[in-house]
């Protein structure tokens, strides 16, 4: 009797473990090497490996799915997805944005290595036109403000690109001077430089240099649905810690 009762207490203790366990959605465009298409790349990123990592701490799972950035946004606001794995929280002030911080940004003007602009001060940005991801921020308000400006310009100098390939976009229109400088994260340009260098097919690859640095204080965390508080608190009570323990322990590197 004894065994009998035991093996049905271990029964439901298994049952109710299954019945807990849930599978969150999660949407973003992609930017390798921290998110990535696994079809292209042959891995999701180490942002996608420490959200997969930390769910499992709970028994949780996660379904990714990449669209592009301006669709990851509406997804997450309307409710259709749990999360957003990666943003700048002045990206999306009506979300909820967890506090553990996944990565500091590094946002830099790029150019060719014949253009002999510099980037020094805001004056500098009248003078040339500019590629930036559609959607993005860039953590310095001053620009942030004349992204806002250009877009509502019929002259604008800005040069927004957004859905599938929107990197590899960038870089070709930098590549055939139709735009002067890409602004964006050097972790993202240097990684999407190299990938559209592999894929080219001209005997000399394309190259930039950096024009200055804009902003490097901007923290990236996760965002959650304000149409699902109660699992974006769930959400957050599980990632939260663990980023912070990762950062803490040293074992961040691990992913990097």
């Amino acid at each position: 009797m004894f065994k009998i009762v035991t093996l049905f207490k271990a029964l439901i203790l298994l049952l109710s473990s299954n019945l807990i366990a849930e599978n969150f959605q999660f949407v973003d465009s992609t930017f390798c090497p921290y998110i990535c298409d696994p079809a292209i790349e042959g891995r999701e990123g180490f942002v996608i490996d420490i959200l997969r990592d930390a769910l499992a701490t709970k028994n949780h799972t996660m379904t990714f799915t990449i669209v592009p950035y301006k669709r990851a946004l509406s997804m997450v606001r309307s409710g259709e997805a749990h999360a957003l794995p990666d943003i700048y929280k002045a990206d999306a002030p009506d979300l909820i944005t967890g506090n553990a911080i996944l990565r500091s940004g590094n946002n830099q003007f790029f150019i060719r290595n014949d253009f002999h602009w510099r980037y020094t001060s805001a004056a500098s940005w009248n003078d040339i036109v500019i590629g930036v991801i559609d959607g993005y921020t860039f953590a310095h308000n001053e620009f942030d403000q004349y992204l806002k400006q250009q877009k509502a310009s019929p002259d604008s100098k800005v040069v927004f690109i957004g859905g599938e390939h929107a990197y590899s976009r960038l870089i070709k229109l930098l590549s055939s001077a139709r735009i002067d400088a890409i602004l964006d994260d050097k972790a993202f340009i240097q990684y999407a430089l190299s990938r559209f260098n592999q894929r080219n097919t001209t005997a000399e690859a394309f190259s930039v240099i950096s024009a200055g640095t804009l902003s490097t204080s901007g923290a990236h965390v996760v965002a959650y649905s304000p149409k699902h508080p109660k699992i974006a608190k769930l959400l957050m009570d599980i990632i939260d810690p663990f980023v912070e323990n990762l950062y803490a322990t040293g074992e961040i590197n691990n992913y990097l």
